[in-house]
C-alpha cells in the first residue's frame, strides 16, 4: 500500500487497532501470518457458539470471530431474532405482496366478465412466465402453445406494455385494436398532444407545428443532440496523469460526504461503510487507475458535485461529521472544483474513460457503477444516455442471475445478496419510469420482479468498535422505507397503465370497478406506509432538515396525487372523444384526477429551487407538458360538462409547471421543443 493510502486509512478511521479490514469486516492477518486479535471493551450481543459454551468475550467477526481464527474451529453464529425494523419491513413487504394479486385478480374477473368472445379471437390467456401475470390479448391469427403463450413483441415490448400507441406508421396514432376493439393509450404525457380531439380544441398554430414533428419527436430530438463533452478540466497546474492522487483527502471526503447525504438516501445504490472502508481504499491504493472501484469513486465524487451545487441552491449547509453552528451553504475551499458545466464533469469524464477497458465486466461493481451514470445522466437530463446506463445495469443484473441459478443459490438474507437486491431495484424502477416517457424497449429485467425479494438493507459486516458506528446514519430507516414505499408504488403504477390504459367504445368503458379497487389499493398503500412516512397533502417541506429530507417527503407525496391523476386520465380521453357514453360518475373522475393534478410538491418552492439534486427532471417535465395541454383542452372543450371539471387555482397551477418546464429546457432540445409547443396555446 502507498504512503497516500495509509495515511488516507489513518484520516478517516478505517483501520482498527493492530490491523485493518477488508470490505466485508473480516479480520486481515499481520505480516506474520497471525489472525489480528481486536481488543475489545463492550458485551458481546450475539457471540459465536464456541465463545459463548466457553463464555469468553466474541469479537464477532464474520465469518470467523477471532478466537476460532487462531484455534483454526469452526464458527457458527445463531440466527438474530428478527427486530422492529425487520418486523416493519416484513409488513411492508407482505403489503405490496397483497396488493399485487388483488389487482392482478380483480383485473381477471373484469377482463373475462366484459370481454365478447369471437369466433375468430382467441381467449385471453395468462403468461404465467411473466412474473405479475400480466393479461394478454392475443391478436387474430396468433398461434397459441399451451397457456404460456404471449402477444408477439414489437421492439423487444409487449404490445400490452408498449409506452406508445400501438398502430401502423403513416394511419391515426390511436386506432383501433382489431382484438377487442380496443384503442390503446399512450401512459407518456407527450401522447395527449395527438389525441385526435385536440386538433379540434388547440390553437392552429400549435397543430401546425406538432403536425411537422415525428411522433416520437422526444427521442429524435434527444438523439441528434451532440454527445456529452468528453473534455477535463483539470485544476490549475495539476498534471493530467497525477491530478486524481494529489486530491486532498478532504475534497474526497467532501465530495462523498454530500453525495452519500443527497442522492445515496433516496437511490440507494451503495453501501456507506463498505465504499469508505473497502471501495475508497482500493481506488487509492491503486493510484485510481483502471479498475472498478476507481470508477465507482469517480462518480460518486461526480455526483458529489451535483450535491454540493443542491446544497449552495438550497442554502443548506454542506454535512460535517463534527460539531458545527452553521445553518447556511459555506462554501469549502475546494468549491471551485465543482464548477464544471455540468458539475462534476472532470470526475465523471475520468471514470468514462477508465470504464472503456471494463465495458464487458457484468458483476455487481459494473451493475453499480452503471446505475451511477444512469443517476448522473438524469440529473443533468440527458435520457437517452439515461436508459443506455440503466440498460447496462440491467445486464448486469440478469447476467448475474442467469448465472449457476442464482436465484437458488445467492443468499439474500446476507449482505452481498442484499445489496443485489438494492441495485435490481433501482434499476427496475428507472427503467420503468424512462420507458413511459420515451418508445423505447425494456431490458427485461421485468421478468425477474416477482422472484426478487424487496431489499431489508442488511448492513455490511463490520467490526464492532466505536470507530464503525460514525458511518451509522440514525435517519437509515426513513429513507430505507421511503425507498420500499417508492417501490411498491411502482408497481401500483404500473398496474394503473397496463389495465386501464385503453379505451372500448362503450358505456362501463373504463371499469368503474377496476377504477374503485385501484384507487382503494392507492389508498391502501398510504395508509400502511410507517409512521415517519405519513404525510399530509398541506403540510410545509421547506423546514426539512436536508435536502434528502425535501426530495423524499416532496417525492413520496408526489407520486401518490400522480396516480390519481393518471387513474383519471382515462375518462377525461373518453370525454373528449365520445362524450355521448358519459355519466355523472364519470365526469366525478374527472374531476377528482384534474384537482389531484394540482400543486405536486416535486415540482414546486425548494425542490425546484435545488434543480441540481431534482429527481427524474425530465420525467417532471413530461407530467407538466402533458398537464399544460389537458388544461388548455378542457378549458376550451365545446363540452360544458367537461369544462365544469376544471378545479380552482388551475391557472396558478399551469403558471407553475411553465416555470418548471423552462427552467429545464436549457438543459435538453426535447424539452426546449416543448415549451416552443406550449407557447403557441391560445388560452
Amino acid at each position: 500500500m502507498t504512503k497516500r493510502a495509509l495515511d488516507a486509512a489513518a484520516a478517516t478511521h478505517l483501520t482498527s487497532p493492530g490491523g485493518h479490514t477488508d470490505g466485508d469486516g473480516n479480520g486481515i492477518t499481520s505480516d506474520e501470518g497471525s489472525a489480528l486479535k481486536k481488543p475489545r471493551a463492550f458485551m458481546a450481543t450475539l457471540a459465536c457458539d464456541n465463545c459463548r459454551s466457553r463464555k469468553t468475550r466474541c469479537d464477532e467477526d464474520r465469518p470467523k470471530c477471532g478466537y476460532c481464527k487462531v484455534m483454526n474451529l469452526e464458527c457458527t453464529y445463531q440466527s438474530p431474532r428478527p427486530t422492529k425494523k425487520d418486523q416493519s419491513m416484513a409488513v411492508a413487504i407482505n403489503a405490496i405482496r397483497r396488493l399485487e394479486s388483488k389487482i392482478e385478480d380483480l383485473a381477471a374477473v373484469v377482463t373475462a366478465s366484459t370481454t365478447q368472445p369471437q369466433p375468430s379471437v382467441p381467449q385471453p390467456v395468462y403468461d404465467h412466465r411473466s412474473p405479475v401475470s400480466t393479461l394478454s390479448q392475443p391478436s387474430p391469427g396468433v398461434a397459441l402453445h399451451g397457456p404460456s403463450s404471449i402477444l408477439p413483441r414489437r421492439d423487444g415490448i409487449s404490445m400490452l406494455d408498449s409506452p406508445q400507441p400501438i398502430g401502423t406508421p403513416g394511419k391515426s396514432p390511436y386506432p383501433i385494436s382489431e382484438s377487442g376493439g380496443k384503442i390503446y393509450l399512450s401512459f407518456s404525457q407527450h401522447g395527449v398532444a395527438i389525441w385526435p380531439a385536440m386538433k379540434h380544441i388547440f390553437s392552429p398554430a400549435f397543430n401546425a407545428a406538432r403536425a411537422v414533428l415525428p411522433v416520437d419527436y422526444v427521442v429524435e430530438h434527444e438523439s441528434q443532440r451532440p454527445p456529452l463533452s468528453m473534455a477535463i478540466s483539470y485544476p490549475l497546474g495539476k498534471s493530467p496523469d497525477t491530478w486524481l492522487t494529489e486530491l486532498p483527502l478532504s475534497v474526497i471526503k467532501g465530495l462523498a460526504e454530500a453525495y452519500f447525504n443527497v442522492f445515496q438516501r433516496n437511490t440507494p445504490v451503495l453501501d456507506k461503510f463498505h465504499f469508505f472502508s473497502s471501495t475508497l481504499g482500493v481506488a487509492m491504493e491503486n493510484d485510481f487507475g483502471y479498475d472498478l472501484d476507481t470508477c465507482l469513486v469517480l462518480n460518486v465524487l461526480a455526483l458529489g458535485c451535483l450535491a454540493v451545487q443542491a446544497y449552495e441552491e438550497g442554502n443548506f449547509p454542506l454535512p460535517s461529521r463534527g460539531p458545527t453552528t452553521s445553518t447556511t451553504f459555506d462554501r469549502p475551499d475546494w468549491y471551485n472544483l465543482t464548477l464544471d458545466d455540468p458539475s462534476g464533469l472532470r470526475f465523471f469524464n475520468e471514470g468514462r474513460k477508465r470504464m472503456g477497458f471494463l465495458m464487458c465486466q457484468n458483476d455487481l461493481q459494473a451493475a453499480q457503477f452503471y446505475m451511477l451514470s444512469t443517476l448522473y445522466y438524469a440529473q443533468i437530463v440527458r435520457p437517452i444516455e439515461s436508459w443506455t446506463t440503466v440498460n447496462r445495469a440491467a445486464l448486469c443484473c440478469m447476467s448475474i442471475l442467469k448465472r449457476n441459478d442464482t436465484l437458488e443459490t445467492l443468499n439474500f438474507d446476507h449482505w452481498e445478496g442484499d445489496m443485489f437486491c438494492r441495485v435490481f431495484w433501482n434499476a427496475l424502477m428507472y427503467e420503468s419510469i424512462i420507458t413511459q416517457e420515451l418508445n423505447l424497449p425494456l431490458s427485461g429485467l421485468q421478468d425477474y420482479e416477482a422472484d426478487m425479494p424487496i431489499p431489508k438493507f442488511t448492513p455490511c459486516p463490520r467490526p464492532k468498535t466505536s470507530i464503525a458506528g460514525l458511518l451509522v446514519d440514525d435517519d437509515d430507516s426513513f429513507f430505507n422505507f421511503h425507498f420500499l414505499a417508492q417501490a411498491a408504488h411502482r408497481i401500483l403504477l404500473s398496474r394503473i397503465k397496463r389495465h386501464m390504459y385503453f379505451f372500448a367504445e362503450k358505456e362501463g368503458s373504463p371499469s368503474a370497478t377496476l377504477t374503485d379497487e385501484l384507487l382503494h389499493q392507492l389508498e391502501q398503500w398510504r395508509s400502511n406506509l410507517p409512521g415517519s412516512l405519513q404525510f399530509s397533502e398541506h403540510a410545509s417541506i421547506d423546514d426539512s432538515p436536508s435536502p434528502a429530507h425535501i426530495f423524499a417527503i416532496a417525492m413520496l407525496r408526489s407520486r401518490y396525487l400522480v396516480a390519481k391523476f393518471h387513474i383519471g386520465r382515462p375518462f377525461l380521453y373518453k370525454a373528449l372523444h365520445f362524450p355521448q357514453y358519459m355519466s355523472d360518475n364519470e365526469y366525478s373522475r374527472i374531476a377528482d384526477g384534474l384537482k389531484e393534478g394540482l400543486f405536486w410538491p416535486a415540482t414546486m418552492g425548494l425542490c425546484t429551487r435545488m434543480k441540481s439534486a431534482l429527481p427524474l427532471k425530465f420525467g417532471w417535465c413530461s407530467q407538466c407538458f402533458g398537464q399544460v395541454l389537458l388544461f388548455n383542452a378542457v378549458a376550451r372543450a365545446p363540452n360544458e360538462k367537461l369544462r365544469a371539471t376544471l378545479p380552482e387555482g388551475w391557472q396558478q397551477w399551469v403558471a407553475i409547471m411553465m416555470e418548471l418546464i423552462e427552467g429545464c429546457a436549457r438543459m435538453s432540445p426535447s424539452i426546449a421543443k416543448d415549451v416552443e409547443l406550449l407557447r403557441l396555446l391560445e388560452w
